[in-house]
């Protein structure tokens, strides 16, 4: 209307603001900053360009969901010998199974991930198995498995326990993320522990990625026989 607040004087004013004041002032969103589990200016973050060696493993989480509001969640991590892992691509989409399952098969396929470990809770073994029968027909063998949450722990309890783990990755700065990556993070850093939560996927991927992470192999010596 020739009063100065056009598209880009929004993008504009998106990108100067964190995401809590963003939403508060602009979306009508507000979030009470003081419960927020993973504040934006307490994650890591790179700028798109992983260590050039020293890679040690390959690995995703995938909570799965089969749409109706809930969206399928899968961060994939490269893990350095230095112990630092970085959240290179996630898969983000809140589609049925036949909309999902081609992008995880098609993910996997790019990534070649040494581990992938599906949330068997609500039918997540069944989309393992599915997605496990797709890539071996392509002539792809990755190790899959599912495993069920535990039944006597609260999702947001799991998240807290796993929250410090969760602050020693690195994620991609905003410059260098698509949308799918954009909204992941949007739903991380929205994340209250105390209060309601509207969606809480993709914090509770990154829990489950962090058990991944958290289970590195012992060390292998060999030595004589001592008989």
């Amino acid at each position: 209307y020739g009063v100065g607040f056009d598209t880009k004087y929004f993008h504009d004013m998106r990108a100067s603001l964190d995401d809590v004041s963003w939403r508060a002032l602009f979306i009508n969103e507000p979030i009470e900053r003081e419960s927020l589990l993973f504040p934006e200016d307490e994650l890591m973050y790179y700028n798109g360009v992983l260590p050039e060696g020293g890679l040690v493993r390959k690995y995703a989480f995938c909570d799965v969901a089969w749409g109706g509001g809930d969206s399928l969640s899968m961060p994939i991590a490269y893990e350095y010998e230095d112990g630092s892992v970085y959240i290179v691509d996630v898969v983000f989409n809140k589609g049925d199974k036949t909309i999902t399952r081609p992008i995880v098969v098609g993910r996997i396929k790019h990534h070649m991930p040494h581990q992938v470990v599906f949330e068997a809770n609500n039918g997540g073994d069944e989309y393992c198995d599915a997605v496990d029968s797709k890539l071996r027909s392509a002539g792809v063998r990755i190790n899959l498995s599912h495993r069920k949450a535990p039944s006597n722990q609260s999702k947001v309890s799991r998240i807290i326990q796993a929250a410090p783990d969760i602050k020693k990755f690195y994620f991609l700065d905003k410059k260098h993320r698509n949308p799918e990556y954009a909204a992941f993070m949007k739903e991380v850093t929205s994340f209250v522990q105390i209060g309601k939560n509207k969606h809480d996927d993709a914090p509770d991927s990154l829990a489950g990625l962090s058990c991944i992470a958290g289970n590195r192999s012992g060390r292998v010596e060999i030595f004589q026989r001592p008989f």
